[in-house]
């Protein structure tokens, strides 16, 4: 489908700082549409993400026996008609806005889709380190996790994996951004997007609340349970580094995280049901990968 209008497609892993970004792309004048997710448990200032394009994702991931939520390993190129038809209803339906796009983590399993049914589609990802985003999961407390805790790191591990694959094959213009990129400087981020994408937002606004994201709230001994048993996670997070647009922007090495964190400090402001879920999680997966019962 032909347009020539700019879309901007902003996806990444769960809780890893997509909605922050599209917050700020929608300041800085990007039409991200009006049926928007309210607030939720770990997004306090809402979501962001156009409950149109959220329903047409879960609904093609139900109608393969897939979570809705995007809580799998396996991407979807192959998708059937009934959902093409209304995803093209949703581009035409857009077609009045110069500038627009919408947010969804699940869009990272339809990738391939949508960049053939929008040619001129330019893609925004955002990574954040496996570690921060398990824990952010378990901290919103999401059921799936007390079955499996591990589908939590196999998705990162998948949704990541896929975004790097994406950067190398398409020709597609693609913007890949850490969360501190996000949260350190949203100025720059802009800037980045008009330049790369041959755009003139305005200077969004000053969105991020530092109090939301809790990025220090790990121990040592949860990074080295991810390093040490899903050493794949690792790879792919320094990858993700080296790939980043901007990449020349200080960021955290593996190594540095892994030095002791005050996590503490933000445990203190956790509710105790909150904490000891949490706890509970990162216990449940300790013994899902080692036998062992206890850290």
């Amino acid at each position: 489908m032909e347009t020539d209008r700019s879309v901007l497609v902003v996806t990444g892993m769960h809780r890893s700082g997509t909605s922050l970004t599209t917050s700020l792309l929608q300041s800085a004048g990007v039409y991200i549409g009006d049926r928007l997710m309210g607030e939720g448990t770990g997004n306090v200032k809402g979501h962001f993400e156009d409950l149109d394009f959220v329903d047409l994702h879960r609904d093609a991931l139900r109608a393969i026996a897939i979570n809705r939520e995007g809580w799998t390993t396996k991407t979807h190129s192959i998708v059937s008609e009934k959902y093409l038809e209304r995803a093209r209803a949703l581009i035409r339906s857009r077609s009045q806005y110069s500038i627009w796009g919408w947010k969804d983590p699940r869009t990272i399993l339809f990738l391939d889709c949508w960049s053939k049914l929008i040619p001129e589609a330019k893609f925004i990802f955002v990574y954040r380190s496996p570690w921060e985003v398990v824990d952010s999961l378990f901290r919103r407390g999401d059921e799936i996790f007390k079955i499996d805790p591990q589908i939590a790191i196999t998705t990162w591990i998948s949704y990541n994996q896929t975004i790097l694959e994406f950067c190398q094959q398409t020709e597609h213009p693609w913007i890949l951004l850490a969360i501190e990129d996000v949260t350190q400087n949203s100025q720059l981020v802009i800037d980045l997007v008009n330049r790369e994408f041959s755009l003139n937002l305005r200077s969004p606004q000053n969105l991020y609340d530092d109090s939301l994201l809790k990025k220090d709230s790990l121990n040592l001994k949860k990074v080295r349970l991810i390093q040490r048993h899903f050493p794949i996670a690792s790879e792919i997070y320094l990858q993700l580094n080296a790939t980043a647009t901007l990449s020349k922007t200080p960021k955290r090495s593996t190594q540095q995280q892994l030095l002791p964190l005050p996590w503490f400090w933000q445990n203190w402001l956790d509710k105790p049901v909150t904490k000891m879920k949490t706890i509970r999680y990162w216990s449940k997966l300790k013994r899902s990968t080692t036998g062992k019962q206890r850290f």
